[in-house]
C-alpha cells in the first residue's frame, strides 16, 4: 500500500458521494466497476442489484443538494492490501435517511473502482 493508493481511493469515495449528492450520473458510472454489485436495506426492505438500478433511481429524483437540509458524509476507515481496499462511508442528512455503506474496491489497470456496495439506513 502507497500513499497514493490512499490519496487515489479517498478520491473515489469523494467522487462517489459528491456525485451521488449532485445527482450527477457520469460521474457515479465512472467510479463503479462494469461488474460490481450493490446490496443492503432501506429500512426493512431488501434491496439486491447493480449500481444501474441506483444510479438510474439518483438521475430520476432531485439531486440531494437542492432538498435543503445539510447533507453530509464522513470517509471512515480505508483499509488496504495489495490490489484490494474496504472502505466506511456514513451519509446523514440524505433526503430523510441516513447510510452507512460498506464499499470494496479493487484496483484494476492501474485505476481504484468500486466492486461492491453493502449499505444500510440509520
Amino acid at each position: 500500500m502507497s500513499a497514493d493508493d490512499r490519496t487515489q481511493i479517498t478520491r473515489v469515495i469523494t467522487q462517489y458521494v459528491e456525485a451521488y449528492m449532485r445527482a450527477d450520473v457520469d460521474a457515479l458510472r465512472e467510479v463503479f466497476a462494469n461488474d460490481a454489485v450493490m446490496n443492503g436495506h432501506v429500512g426493512d426492505r431488501l434491496v439486491q442489484g447493480s449500481p444501474c438500478i441506483f444510479i438510474e433511481n439518483v438521475g430520476k429524483n432531485p439531486s440531494i443538494e437542492s432538498l435543503g437540509g445539510t447533507p453530509a458524509y464522513e470517509i471512515g476507515d480505508i483499509e488496504i492490501q495489495g490490489k484490494a481496499a474496504a472502505v466506511t462511508v456514513q451519509e446523514r442528512g440524505f433526503g430523510e435517511m441516513n447510510f452507512t455503506d460498506f464499499l470494496h474496491l479493487l484496483k484494476r489497470e492501474g485505476a481504484w473502482k468500486i466492486v461492491s456496495k453493502t449499505f444500510s439506513t440509520f
